[in-house]
This record gives C-alpha cells, sequence and structure tokens, in this order.
C-alpha cells in the first residue's frame, strides 16, 4: 500500500551493495553473514496514539505488514502499560508505525541527528484489541483456565510479549504471563487461545493451576512466551519461553529465580492450518550464558530463518533504561533444532518429570545447536550511528531492552540470500511526559524506541518465502 517504483529497490540493492561482511558463522551446514548495521531510527518517548495514550513498549513484539524492504509498516504490541501493572486495566491493543528506509553504507560516524534520518517512522494506526462481542478481553466461552484480575473482575491480564501474522491476516499473540498464546483476527477480536503443555502451565504443590506466585512448577513469573515466530509455508507457530521452566533449574532449592540454572528453555511448534491448533514439536534450546560468571542470557525474540533454523535475541540489562549504563551482552543469535531431540508428548510434559533438573540437561535429550551472531553492542558499530555503550546515560546510549524482530526482503540479485532484520528496543513507557487513560504519569527519565537494522546472509531461507509472508511478489523468478 505504500509502493515505491522498482527502481528504488533497484538504488537500495546498489546503496547496499558496498556493505562489510563478516566472518561466515556456520550451522546447521549453512554458512550466515551478518554484514553490519544499515540504518538507526527512533519513536520519541512521549508520542501518543490515537486514543490519545503514549505509545510505549511497543518494542515487546513486531512484526512487517508492508510493501518490501525500504517502506512498510510495523505492527507492534506493547506489553502491560505503564509500571507492569497488569491489574490496572490497560487495554490490549496493536499500534501500526509507517517506516521510510534510507540505508547508510559510508564509511565514516553519523552524528545521532543524522542517523536518525536512515530510518523514518511515524505513527499510522491503533487497534484496540476485545472479546468477540467487543467487550474489553475477559473470561468467556469454553476456554482453558485463564489469568483473571481476580475472582470477581473476569478481565484478562495479559503481559504481551510476541507477535505473528497468519497468511488468512489473523495474529497470534504471545504473553509471558500466562503462558499462553491468543489468536485475533484482523478487526481485533479475540477468536482463540492455545494452552501448552501442562510443564509449562504455574502449577502449586496441591496440583492447581495459580498464575500468582505460589507455583512449584511450570513458567518462572515474566519468563513465559517471549519469543513467537511463523514458518508461513507450513503453517506452524513457533513459541519459546524467554528462560527455563521452574522444574528445570528456572528456580534455585530455595524457590528463588536462578540466572545461573535457567539456560535450558523449551520452545513449542503448534500446527494452526486445521481447525484447531495441533501442537506438532517441543525443543530444548540452551541460552548463552556469561563467561564471569555463567548467568543465563535470556532470550526476548524469536524469528524463523528456515529449515528448523531461527534468530534468538538475547541480552543482559544494561543500556538506557536498564540497570547499568553498560551493557555486556546484546545479540541477534542462531539456532536450529534439526537434530535436536522432540519431547512433544513425552514424559518431559509432565511438570513431575523436568528436562534440566537444578539446570543439568536430561542424558536422553540432545538440545537446539546454538551459535553467536549479530553483535548489537559492537563499538564500531554504534560509533557508526552516533550511539555508545556505557556512560554517560543519555540519548545516545544504547536502550537496555531490545525485545523485538522483524525480518523483510532485500532483492539484491548479486546476493540472493541477502534480508534486512530489523530490531526493536522495548522502552517500558518510560517518559517524563506519559498519559494513560488521561492520567498523566512520570518515570523520570525519556527512553525512546530504539530501532536498528541489520543486514544478513540467511541461506538456510527458501527464496521468496519472505516476501510471500508480507503478501509481495517474489524477488526472483
Amino acid at each position: 500500500m505504500y509502493s515505491y517504483p522498482l527502481l528504488s529497490s533497484l538504488v537500495l540493492c546498489q546503496l547496499l551493495s558496498s556493505a562489510r561482511a563478516d566472518t561466515p558463522v556456520k550451522l546447521g551446514g549453512y554458512s550466515y553473514v551478518s554484514k553490519g548495521p544499515v540504518a538507526f531510527g527512533v519513536l520519541a518517548s512521549n508520542a501518543v496514539d490515537s486514543s490519545g495514550d503514549t505509545i510505549g513498549g511497543i518494542g515487546s513484539a513486531m512484526t512487517i505488514n508492508g510493501n518490501g524492504s525500504f517502506t512498510g509498516t510495523f505492527v507492534m504490541h506493547p506489553d502491560s502499560g505503564p509500571h507492569g501493572d497488569l491489574d490496572k486495566g490497560y487495554q490490549t491493543r496493536q499500534q501500526e508505525i509507517e517506516f521510510v528506509l534510507t540505508p547508510y553504507t559510508g564509511s565514516s560516524s553519523l552524528s545521532l541527528s543524522d542517523a536518525k534520518k536512515t530510518l523514518s517512522l511515524a505513527y499510522r494506526k491503533t487497534l484496540l484489541q476485545v472479546d468477540v462481542d467487543g467487550s474489553k478481553l475477559r473470561r468467556s466461552g469454553s476456554y482453558p483456565a485463564l489469568p483473571l484480575v481476580s475472582s470477581s473482575d473476569p478481565r484478562l491480564t495479559i503481559d504481551a510479549e510476541s507477535i505473528a501474522q497468519d497468511v488468512d491476516g489473523t495474529f497470534w499473540m504471545g504473553d509471558e504471563y500466562g503462558p499462553y498464546i491468543y489468536h485475533f483476527n484482523s478487526a481485533g477480536q479475540r477468536i482463540g487461545v492455545i494452552q501448552p503443555p501442562r510443564a509449562f502451565l504455574p502449577i502449586t504443590s496441591q496440583g492447581y493451576v495459580d498464575f500468582s506466585s505460589s507455583s512449584v512448577t511450570g513458567r518462572v513469573g515474566g519468563q513465559g512466551f517471549e519469543g513467537l515466530t511463523m514458518d508461513h509455508s507450513t503453517r506452524t507457530l513457533y513459541a519459546m519461553l524467554q528462560s527455563a521452566l521452574i522444574q528445570d533449574g528456572g528456580v534455585d532449592s530455595d524457590g528463588e529465580e536462578s540466572d545461573t540454572t535457567s539456560r535450558y528453555t523449551r520452545v513449542v511448534a503448534y500446527a494452526v492450518g486445521g481447525s484447531s491448533p495441533e501442537l506438532k514439536g517441543e525443543w530444548v534450546v540452551p541460552l548463552p550464558r556469561s563467561a564471569s560468571k555463567g548467568k543465563t542470557r535470556p532470550s526476548s525474540e524469536i524469528l524463523f530463518v528456515g529449515n528448523g533454523t531461527f534468530l534468538s535475541l538475547s541480552r543482559d540489562a544494561g543500556g538506557r533504561g536498564g540497570n547499568d549504563d553498560e551493557s555486556s551482552y546484546k545479540q541477534i543469535d542462531l539456532f536450529s533444532i534439526t537434530g535436536a531431540t522432540n519431547i512433544a508428548g513425552s514424559k518431559y510434559d509432565d511438570p513431575k518429570n523436568p528436562v534440566a533438573p537444578g539446570g543439568t540437561l536430561a542424558s536422553d535429550v540432545v538440545p537446539a545447536a546454538y551459535a553467536s551472531f549479530v553483535d548489537l553492542i559492537n563499538k564500531d558499530s554504534l560509533k557508526k550511528f552516533g550511539l555508545h555503550n556505557g556512560s554517560p546515560n543519555d540519548e545516545t546510549l544504547i536502550a537496555s531492552r531490545w525485545e523485538g524482530l522483524a525480518i523483510a526482503p532485500l532483492c539484491d540479485s548479486s546476493n540472493k540470500d541477502d534480508y534486512l532484520v530489523f530490531a526493536v528496543s522495548d522502552n517500558n513507557f518510560s517518559t517524563t511526559d506519559g498519559v494513560i487513560g488521561g492520567v498523566s504519569y512520570d518515570e523520570g527519565l525519556d527512553v525512546d524506541t530504539q530501532f536498528l537494522v541489520y543486514r544478513v546472509t540467511l541461506p538456510s531461507l527458501s527464496r521468496g518465502s519472505v516476501e510471500t509472508s508480507l503478501g509481495i511478489s517474489p524477488c526472483f523468478s
């Protein structure tokens, strides 16, 4: 709907042809290459939507709906609203942000103001999400046990962290609180929900599902389905936990969250092309750990890139709006489930049988293969776009919470396996000039939503598959 003439696409390829190629990364018989960042953009922390609310937290989930690699629309999903109070009634919504990409591949460093011009962003519209009858999201119909505000208030408490658009125009939304996967039609009405295997659900010592902090197995609080992506060719939906389940090392022997034993997370696959979703697979993914203290680097998003291979966005909490000015790990990595053990329907879907008790993987389970790929805090790459890592804590500091990924075709006939990968941060609604529901708020710090765009070589992707997922013509015949 925002198409440029074909000449624009050809010019884009020529502009990007000078991008520097880094050392190939080998995984699953393929060679992947990160060719560095080509664009940067921001959405101001005090931007507002059509309802008058602050546009915050949209980096939690992102997909693309548009016309190729140089212009289009980001479909983005905020999480639970400012302060993270799930019971305050922040209405779940989708935000659409238009973008125009003007890539930069020069060798000199840009000022921040010039860097922002390489990816221009503009608010387009908001879609509030509701139940089929138009009411705010609540428990209704024959759905499984769902997280509610209270026994007397049937509104759902949703912490949306991931989104994937289906080939039929509907959207799937990953929730880190349940953890569940909700299904919405193009009008924003909830039309379904997927409940994962019992091993994923927060279960008390008495055997009941309880979404409070009293669970002894299941997802760790706030560590649910951060990652969601789709293989559109087979209509297979993949969802990944941010880190390990409670029984798989997510907590220590005292019941406290553990960042040293929570490495082995799980990804599930559902076939969604039939009358109802069907569990198709489940695999263990070994998350990266810090070299010094062995701390797990949780995954905030995944993106399917063909043949059982995925990108995974993992990070620490350092950066603008985070726990510390300096970050030591923010990467878009690779993992492959080809050759990994499919544990779907096995004893490990019973919470009594952890797949990684105390953080040690069961001997009969082969995990996914994992490889380091794109470094978001590379000093030279940041400097090129007017950014830095560490003090001072100002608008040029790399954001802390990178949580969204999307992909677009490049259509370079000389490099047919090259694509553009967009990464976006979640500003957690942090602004000194915020408003929700007509009520002003001040978080004490303005944190803009940052976007970075990378050129990467992804040979595992079937040529034309990205274009098909975006509803545009294939780049190559």
